[in-house]
């Protein structure tokens, strides 16, 4: 009988915290992208250029944060970067258009918020979190965040067609004192007197060959290339460019959000780490016919069918590769004296995946020409069929772990 599992009360804060982020990014990522995108009359090049400088500048940041986390207290560095991202969000509400003068700048002020924040949560996630739940919280953390992403995205889009992107940041500038507040209730753990050691922590790998950890981090490299980077941008400009309107680019958000719901849902209730490899083929086929279709032919039929794939199989890829990122920093030597060098150097190789995707979308914004992102496509494509090839290694890996330890 299969023993029943509750989330203890570090984690359900974890996941609220994670609710305000969601609509916080929402407005950064779907509407900010589509923003850029009006203003500069249909060209790639400034919106690529942005994140590709806050890629760069939030590598560069993952380096210099790594040792304060190791030593000092990790709530507070995540606190100090919600405040940046709400200096970031202040300087969209003052610049308005503008931002395509100062994209550099607001490019370097978004990837040190990156940095100040999304390196924290992972650590805070991978302490905090227990093994035993870390399934039923990925699902649930999915599953609510996004109800709110059913809401906000129509709410957002509707008030921005009805007002201004100036109006919308001014309500998203709000939330992100609501996210400063949560942040008291989480508490800080595992502060180290030793300063950040990645020649050890490499030592330790090659020390460690039970553990796919390379491949780990090439998964990582990919979903920066996908599901963490380019991809999900690409979704939302094709839905603005076919359906014009961000009312429009909100309601399919909502529409995508409550399949998202119901397939976290049950991957909380059903998955099991034991045999995942059927749902891995089943993902890689869909994504492969999806994609396929997607090059035949781009229209609202072709973007709507591929965006349900997107939010349902891609999604569950995505969360199995978080789990097994999680499980093997709780396992030692990286769940003590390295884990602050094992997610230091996922966010090199994230963020390099990152910039490579922005790159390519770089180069197709010289091109003047929407038919050039089937070429991203086509990479996408790729690099998700590599991360469902990797991913069945790595639980190979675990499932050979699970043998030698009976």
């Amino acid at each position: 009988m299969k023993e029943k599992v509750k989330l203890s009360n570090n984690a359900k804060v974890i996941i609220l915290d994670n609710i305000i982020g969601n609509i916080i990014e929402i407005f950064l990522t779907t509407f900010l992208a589509a923003y850029f995108y009006k203003v500069t009359q249909d060209n790639l090049i400034y919106l690529s250029g942005y994140y590709i400088i806050a890629w760069i500048v939030a590598t560069i940041g993952a380096f210099i944060v790594g040792d304060y986390i190791k030593r000092k207290n990790k709530v507070k560095l995540y606190r100090f970067g919600i405040c940046l991202k709400a200096l970031f969000i202040f300087l969209i509400i003052i610049l308005k258009e503008r931002i395509i003068d100062y994209f550099w700048i607001i490019g370097i002020c978004y990837g040190l918020s990156v940095s100040a924040t999304g390196f924290p949560f992972n650590m805070m996630e991978s302490e905090l979190v227990m093994e035993k739940e870390r399934a039923k919280y990925q699902g649930y953390k999915s599953s609510i965040g996004e109800i709110v992403s059913i809401i906000i995205p129509i709410f957002l889009g509707a008030y921005i067609t009805a007002t201004s992107y100036h109006m919308a940041a001014i309500l998203v500038f709000i939330f992100s004192f609501i996210k400063i507040i949560i942040s008291f209730f989480i508490k800080n753990l595992n502060v180290s007197n030793n300063r950040v050691n990645i020649k050890g922590f490499i030592k330790e790998i090659k020390k460690h060959k039970e553990y796919p950890i390379f491949k780990l981090y090439i998964i990582e490299f990919l979903k920066g290339i996908t599901v963490n980077g380019v991809l999900s941008i690409i979704i939302s400009l094709l839905i603005v460019y076919e359906f014009n309107t961000e009312l429009n680019l909100g309601i399919w958000n909502s529409i995508f959000s409550i399949c998202m719901i119901i397939t976290m849902l049950l991957f909380a209730k059903f998955y099991n780490k034991k045999n995942p490899q059927a749902i891995l083929r089943i993902c890689s086929l869909t994504i492969a016919f999806s994609c396929i279709w997607m090059l035949i032919s781009i229209n609202k039929t072709t973007i709507i069918l591929y965006n349900f794939v997107y939010y349902i199989f891609i999604r569950i890829l995505r969360a199995i590769t978080e789990i097994n990122l999680f499980d093997y920093s709780n396992k030692p030597p990286f769940n003590t004296e390295f884990n602050t060098e094992y997610f230091t150097i996922r966010e090199v190789f994230i963020n390099a995946g990152r910039v490579f995707g922005y790159i390519v979308l770089l180069l197709v914004g010289f091109t003047h020409n929407m038919e050039c992102l089937k070429y991203l496509f086509i990479c996408t494509t790729i690099a998700l069929i590599l991360i469902v090839f990797i991913t069945k290694k790595v639980l190979n890996y675990k499932e050979g772990m699970c043998e030698t330890s009976i």
